[in-house]
């Protein structure tokens, strides 16, 4: 029988953590978006654009009160709300927590990546890991359409 000294605890241990290390990064791997929960690409804006172009988004028969929706203004992805008969908020789709695309959820909007939840009355964050609320556009009803104003 013949000892290996290269063979010794500590380099057991170092072969073992390196290989925990390997398996951790690869599972993390599995936690990219990837789908309906990939990351949104439309432009966030840093506050409520009081100009620009009316874009028509939608019908307002199509987005009953209480209710969300997506739509797209000028090739921009936004999520819509309407809280009462003469009012339509818009949003950017995109998540401020990681950047992934954020859509309706019943009177609410839901980041898929990472489970935020965004309150449709104002944008602001309901639930985490987002911190800050979603930026908002301007919208407006227009007779029988829904614009947002970039």
């Amino acid at each position: 029988m013949t000892f290996d000294p290269t063979l010794t605890r500590r380099n057991a241990l170092r072969a073992t953590t390196a290989a925990t290390g390997a398996a951790c990064a690869l599972a993390l791997v599995g936690c990219t978006p990837s789908g309906a929960a990939s990351p949104g690409t439309g432009s966030v804006p840093s506050e409520i654009p009081t100009g620009g172009t009316p874009y028509q988004v939608g019908k307002v028969s199509e987005l009953p009160v209480g209710s969300t929706a997506a739509g797209t203004a000028n090739g921009v992805d936004v999520i819509l709300f309407r809280p009462d008969e003469t009012t339509v908020l818009a949003y950017t789709d995109i998540c401020t927590h990681a950047g992934c695309k954020v859509a309706p959820n019943g009177e609410d909007f839901k980041c898929p990546c990472h489970g935020s939840l965004f309150k449709g009355a104002d944008g602001t964050v309901i639930s985490g890991p987002a911190k800050a609320a979603l930026p908002r556009f301007s919208a407006a009803i227009d007779g029988e359409w829904i614009t947002v104003s970039m």
